[in-house]
């Protein structure tokens, strides 16, 4: 069997399933199964067809296979959410144009292309739903790193004012202390600078 038939063969019980995320092509006379999933999603199970395929005649063998994939291009940033330039998140999010989902190029004007297209928008429908998980999920991070960075600030906005506010009650309440204080030394001063006087006044 060539590799041609193999093709045929796997591209008309794929789509017999109603399967067109997957496709099946000569790629220099090698059998090369391509998926239109990336990532967790990438793989690709064989099994053997209930009319004419088979995969011992193919050389196969049935299974499930997570094959090579190629990462879509994102776009990203380190965000600085700590106190040093290490603790960052990474915020990557995922491209989900429509070529990038595979469904650019959808006919619908004729039965198979409207099988084709229900397909690859379920697909694109997983892909979508997975994105704005994986987007929740980042949200719950930020939402949590933003949380602690209030708490921080808070904390150090208490222990700088415990250290540089006064208190201005308790430091009124300390002056008068003094002042009565002051006064009462300057009355004993004064009285026991007039004794001296009062006693020679009684000698004479």
């Amino acid at each position: 069997m060539t590799v041609d038939e193999m093709v045929e063969q796997i591209n008309s019980a794929l789509n017999d399933e109603g399967e067109y995320t997957i496709v099946a092509s000569n790629e220099s006379g090698t059998l090369t199964l391509t998926s239109l999933r990336t990532g967790e999603e990438a793989e690709i199970t064989l099994e053997d067809g209930t009319d004419t395929l088979n995969l011992a005649t193919l050389g196969l063998t049935a299974g499930t296979t997570n094959g090579t994939t190629t990462e879509v291009e994102t776009t990203g940033a380190e965000i600085v959410v700590g106190s040093t330039s290490a603790d960052t998140i990474n915020l990557s999010i995922a491209t989900l144009t429509c070529e990038a989902l595979g469904i650019d190029e959808l006919d619908v004007s004729t039965e198979e292309g409207a099988a084709e297209a229900l397909s690859v928008l379920d697909m694109a429908i997983d892909q979508i739903s997975a994105a704005r998980a994986e987007l929740g999920a980042e949200m719950s991070r930020f939402e949590f790193r933003s949380a602690q960075i209030d708490t921080s600030v808070e904390n150090l906005e208490a222990a700088e004012s415990a250290i540089a506010d006064v208190d201005i009650a308790a430091e009124q309440a300390s002056l008068s202390s003094s002042s009565v204080k002051v006064q009462a030394a300057v009355a004993a001063a004064t009285q026991a600078n007039e004794m001296p006087q009062n006693l020679l006044s009684l000698v004479q």
